[in-house]
């Protein structure tokens, strides 16, 4: 859709920066008006009231952008929330600042809306899914860390605490543990218990948003693929605001969630680079993890587990970073294929999988049968 005037506002913490930009007569662009507002909802009330309700108001993703969205439409006005990461004239701009940016944004709404690629906002129950996945992430991450660190307090006094079970690691009696750290250690156990309550608490709420109509058929639908549980299911469906629909082909969930890899192409010049981590890091650790139960040795036989392990098969911890990758990725394509067709039925080996795994098991029975020949070898 073209328009004749936009109205482009730079948002920062406390105060926003508004330029309404007019196309004149020979395609001309002519300021109309700037001014300053304070990023509140009564100051951008008092700052958009005198202005036409037709000309659409042009800002970024960020912390902000959501009430703001809701507020725009709420007064009338269509919006346009550009994606920031895709709009190198102004994050690549030699003369930055919130006057231009203000500028640059409704200059590029006039030229083609479609440069500024604009971004799709959740839902609000979708997006409170992700928050309870996030504040659970810090948890987990505070619990990792407080381990980590009592582990390395024992090893630098020569002791090894033995415990493989990180949601029991406060359960640990202080027979298990050296004297020497007792005073200094000992308090973090405290902690921890704390920690695992919380992490629980927030698995409860998950579970319990899980349950309302806008997430329940979605959710069941997704976990019959082996390896997605309710973790993988929820984080899923919030990161795609419940509409699958969005996607023309599933293949696209790939470069949503940044599983891609990045392309620098030039003649015969074609760079192997790392993927584009785009979209929210949340959703890609959570669907690595799926991959790496998927992945597991004892875990059930699959078309996916069997891609995972061919990649695997090349060697090396990188070669294992990209199987993981790549399966996470097909968990991905599943999921959504899953929900864009629900009469489909979900085939987790096909026959051409049977015979991949036999073919896998030889080989590597083979390899396995080399390798003890030539350390035999070597002995002799």
């Amino acid at each position: 859709m073209e328009y004749c005037t936009t109205i482009g506002a730079d948002v920062s913490d406390r105060t926003t920066k508004i330029c309404v930009m007019t196309k004149a007569e020979g395609g001309e662009r002519r300021i109309v008006v700037e001014t300053t507002c304070a990023t509140t909802k009564a100051g951008f009330e008092e700052a958009l009231s005198k202005f036409d309700r037709s000309w659409p108001v042009v800002f970024e993703t960020g912390t902000h952008c959501r009430w703001m969205d809701r507020l725009f439409k709420e007064m009338g006005f269509k919006t346009i929330v550009g994606n920031p990461g895709k709009i190198p004239s102004i994050t690549k701009s030699n003369t930055k600042n919130d006057r231009n940016d203000a500028r640059e944004l409704a200059r590029l709404a006039i030229a083609d809306p479609a440069m500024l690629h604009p971004v799709f906002l959740r839902d609000e129950v979708y997006q409170q899914m992700l928050r309870f996945h996030h504040a659970r992430n810090v948890l987990l991450s505070q619990r990792t860390q407080t381990i980590n660190q009592v582990r390395g307090f024992a090893k630098s006094m020569g002791y090894r605490i033995e415990c493989s079970s990180t949601e029991k690691f406060h359960e640990l009696g202080k027979a298990d543990w050296p004297r020497e750290l007792e005073e200094c250690a000992w308090p973090l156990m405290g902690v921890l218990k704390t920690v695992n309550l919380k992490i629980k608490a927030y698995d409860r709420l998950i579970e319990r948003l899980a349950e309302r109509p806008e997430f329940k058929p979605m959710v069941e639908r997704v976990r019959v693929v082996y390896g997605v549980g309710v973790i993988g299911s929820t984080v899923f469906v919030a990161a795609i605001g419940g509409r699958p629909d969005r996607f023309d082909h599933t293949r696209d969930i790939g470069a949503y969630l940044g599983m891609i890899p990045k392309q620098d192409q030039s003649g015969d010049d074609d760079k192997q680079l790392h993927i584009t981590h785009a979209g929210a890091d949340i959703v890609r650790t959570a669907l690595v993890e799926c991959a790496g139960v998927a992945m597991m040795s004892n875990a059930k036989d699959t078309d996916l587990k069997l891609k995972g392990l061919r990649i695997a098969m090349r060697g090396g911890r990188i070669a294992r970073k990209k199987a993981k990758v790549a399966v996470a990725r097909g968990l991905a394509v599943t999921m959504l294929a899953l929900l864009q067709h629900p009469e489909r039925e979900y085939v987790p080996l096909s026959e051409d999988g049977k015979k991949g795994f036999e073919r896998y098991r030889a080989e590597m029975e083979y390899l396995t049968m080399q390798k003890a020949s030539r350390k035999e070898k070597k002995v002799a």
